[in-house]
């Protein structure tokens, strides 16, 4: 017992490294050069406002669930306000996520099979977390704990009791509240728990666990509508984090939406297509119910990510379930193996990951260059520029405005955003209503659009700019700053 315990210690450390290693390519990494992402940005900033005193939706306008705003602040807060706070808790993040996948993989396969199929499941993140602290990677230990919660009740038996069913329901709320189409694996296996109830004809668990499942949740969700009820913002949550999220923010057609879905399956958005090729064999091998809940789970996720943008990003959430996938398959490899097993294992399990290694030592290596690294963000050199330009022509309590989506340049200069919206919303109807008014209220010192700052949205403030505003010449390509006449 001891050797093992200390064997999984063992375990732990490593997984802990990965971890380390992965998210150093992070701009929020210590001594990293390289800007913050789009999302991470906005994520930062208005967890600075709201420790500020702002209201979010309100005060401070975006999209994602109340949760995600909530774990900025609360790394904010815990670390005075560095940034370095936040890359330890997505440390801890997908640690704790490691540490939860193992013990699921644990079902499928022995401990070395279950280590190797974890690293391997971590290391296939690397390619998808440019720019860092996303939704999809907060969600990840709550994703994890409900689907070893699903895999334990289903293979081993593990009954649902209220504790377990009270974290399936509490873990739904907080990735539902931090981004709804991230609950693609409560979707697959409720269908699957559903049928397997039916079928068995087991209408009294049925019931019970509905019941008590429907009363945590409702019971979850209650603090966040209080909160919001009480500071008069309720009707701008619901419409920003379901109705827009769901409706408005990018609209697709099921054409669109299923030719998406297949392209993740097929090995699009670096997810390979052997994991799902593995389940699909699973399923088909023994048409169990636990298996078809698998195959459920890894459908609806890849419709989840086909609901958004087709932002490679998305793809984190199968993290968990490509675990049991690697697991299958280095159980089978060390089962078909009889000589020489674990250095054979070893030898595929380099093979399969040593080029993700070699473009991860890359990410690093650019997140601590000049070079700079990230999703739509603006090079280092480049944000200097703007960062000195900004402090030559206004002053630290000044407002000003990027019209684009790079809140970073917020955070770089240490200046604040003279709308609500740390980067505008297109389509949405608080943004048709108060962007355009929010600018010409606040007469910022400065505005900012151009290519550099992805000025895609279509807010028109030509009549501002030329009734109030001068053009500053600047060294700097693609990208336009007006002054506020004196």
């Amino acid at each position: 017992m001891k050797k093992f315990l200390k064997i999984e210690a063992l375990f732990y450390v490593v997984f802990l490294s990965v971890c380390v290693f992965v998210l150093l390519q992070s701009p929020l990494a210590p001594l990293a050069k390289s800007s913050n992402g789009v999302d991470s940005s906005v994520f930062i900033y208005s967890a600075q406002q709201i420790l500020d005193g702002q209201l979010i939706y309100k005060d401070i306008v975006d999209h994602k669930g109340p949760f995600l705003y909530f774990i900025n602040v609360m790394a904010l807060l815990i670390f005075d306000g560095n940034f370095i706070g936040i890359w330890i808790f997505e440390i801890l993040s997908m640690f704790m996520s490691s540490i939860i996948m193992y013990k699921t993989a644990r079902f499928f396969a022995g401990r070395i099979s279950a280590f190797l199929a974890v690293i391997t499941a971590i290391l296939a993140l690397s390619p998808v977390l440019s720019g860092g602290n996303f939704a999809e990677e907060w969600a990840l230990p709550f994703i994890s704990a409900a689907l070893y919660i699903f895999i334990a009740y289903l293979k081993e038996n593990k009954p649902l009791s209220i504790i377990r069913l009270s974290v399936l329901s509490l873990t739904f709320v907080l990735v539902f509240m931090m981004k709804s189409n991230l609950t693609a694996i409560w979707a697959g296996f409720g269908i699957a728990l559903l049928i397997k109830w039916i079928v068995e004809k087991k209408y009294t668990e049925l019931v019970r666990n509905l019941s008590f499942i429907l009363l945590f949740v409702l019971l979850s969700l209650l603090p966040f509508f209080l909160y919001f009820y009480c500071k008069g913002t309720l009707s701008d949550a619901v419409y920003l984090v379901f109705k827009f999220n769901m409706f408005e923010y990018v609209p697709r057609s099921n054409i669109s939406v299923l030719r998406a879905s297949l392209k993740i399956l097929s090995g699009g958005f670096f997810l390979s297509i052997i994991p799902v090729i593995a389940v699909i064999y699973l399923f088909f091998r023994d048409r169990t119910i636990l298996n078809g809940g698998i195959l459920l789970a890894f459908v609806f996720s890849a419709i989840a990510c086909a609901l958004g943008i087709g932002l490679r990003f998305y793809v984190v959430i199968f993290s968990p379930l490509l675990v049991i996938s690697y697991a299958y398959i280095f159980a089978g490899i060390e089962k078909t193996i009889l000589k020489a097993k674990y250095a054979c294992l070893l030898v595929i399990f380099i093979f399969c990951n040593l080029n993700i290694v070699f473009n991860q030592t890359q990410y690093i290596r650019d997140n601590y260059s000049e070079v700079g690294y990230g999703l739509y963000t603006v090079p280092p050199p480049v944000m200097e520029m703007l960062k000195d330009v900004i402090n030559q022509n206004s002053n630290p309590m000044d407002k000003i405005l990027v019209k684009g989506y790079q809140a970073s340049v917020y955070l770089s200069s240490g200046r604040i955003c003279a709308t609500r919206f740390p980067y505008p919303l297109r389509d949405a109807s608080l943004s048709d209503k108060y962007y355009v008014e929010d600018a010409e209220k606040a007469l910022p010192k400065l505005i900012i659009q151009g290519d550099i700052v992805n000025s895609w949205d279509s807010f028109d403030l030509e009549d501002l700019l030329n009734d109030k505003y001068r053009l500053t010449p600047t060294d700097i390509d693609g990208v336009e700053i007006w002054k506020l006449k004196e």
